[in-house]
């Protein structure tokens, strides 16, 4: 569905000097700096799978998907989606295409919710009963019922990131771009979203593309990963094979009295107190899940247990190390 060959995005800035002095010379000497914002990528997304696409800021996913939507012109290399060229494709190529920016809304500000929605079955010239199943679908699914009335700029950001998510797929997208969707939500709001684009992909065959920071985004909607690093891909392939090369340390929080001493059962483990939270962070190859887990049962009368992984930066930076 996506192909990526040698893809460059170069930025040319003008480097100016300071002053009135610096601002003339620059008028006959103009001095530019390049930077590759993305650097000689290549990779593949096959339909129906949802892929993420992993870096630290600045490591260039927004401009790949500004590339593969048609908004950049690559400066070298090819990119194809559904076979064609995105800058060429024209609107069939849109109709084929959901795209959500965590720090965007697709929203009109100023008018309800629900007439932004009928707008996009006049926009897209949709089937009635198309639009009224898939209508239904996001509106039960993401609970959006209680804010249709209201206008976008009077909804919390949970609540419009909602229904931002529920309108890319009112004119059945194939594809679904999505970069940071749920970047300062609350927890019972990232949870919703996540569940509805992960039974998207797998019922309805909905291809992902995802960028995120949040490795819970990741796990529960993506099997496969990119990792990029200033422009330049240093991973490709499935997300359990780069959390078992990669995610070696694993933290689990246990709130309770403590009956006997974990560190006997776990001697390799780092272990910490702080008041009634015994933080207990092991490697994967020295103790399993399970050993973990009934080393705790035994140490403590728990009343809650939380197993924490490392978040996409420290893999990322793990992935270096490495290198």
């Amino acid at each position: 569905m996506i192909e990526a060959r040698g893809l460059k995005k170069i930025y040319r800035t003008n480097v100016k000097k300071p002053g009135l002095k610096g601002a003339i010379e620059n008028l006959f000497h103009s001095e530019w700096r390049e930077k590759a914002a993305v650097d000689d990528i290549s990779f593949h997304v096959e339909e129906g799978k949802a892929l993420a696409c992993i870096g630290e800021n600045g490591a260039g996913k927004s401009t790949l998907i500004k590339m593969m939507i048609g908004i950049l012109t690559p400066t070298a290399g090819e990119i194809k989606v559904f076979g064609q060229n995105p800058r060429k494709a024209g609107t069939e190529y849109l109709r084929n295409i959901g795209v959500v920016f965590g720090q965007k809304s697709n929203l009109w500000t100023d008018i309800p919710v629900i007439e932004s929605y009928q707008a996009v079955k006049t926009l897209y010239k949709l089937d009635k009963n198309s639009f009224q199943s898939n209508y239904e679908m996001v509106v039960e699914l993401l609970d959006l019922e209680p804010i249709l009335s209201s206008p976008a700029r009077k909804l919390s950001l949970g609540q419009r990131m909602r229904a931002d998510i529920g309108m890319v797929f009112l004119h059945n997208p194939k594809l679904l771009y999505l970069d940071e969707p749920t970047i300062g939500l609350d927890i019972n709001v990232k949870h919703t979203i996540r569940a509805f684009l992960r039974r998207m992909n797998q019922e309805k065959g909905i291809s992902i593309f995802l960028t995120s920071h949040d490795l819970d985004d990741i796990d529960e909607i993506c099997d496969d990963a990119i990792v990029l690093s200033k422009g330049k891909v240093v991973y490709d392939g499935t997300l359990d094979n780069l959390k078992h090369r990669f995610v070696r340390d694993k933290m689990v929080q246990v709130t309770g009295r403590r009956k006997k001493n974990p560190e006997e059962l776990l001697p390799r483990a780092r272990i910490s107190v702080e008041g009634r939270i015994t933080k207990i962070v092991y490697h994967t190859e020295d103790y399993s899940s399970e050993q973990v887990l009934s080393a705790v049962l035994q140490s403590f009368e728990t009343s809650d247990i939380t197993i924490q992984e490392p978040d996409i930066d420290e893999v990322v930076s793990r992935i270096f190390l490495d290198a």
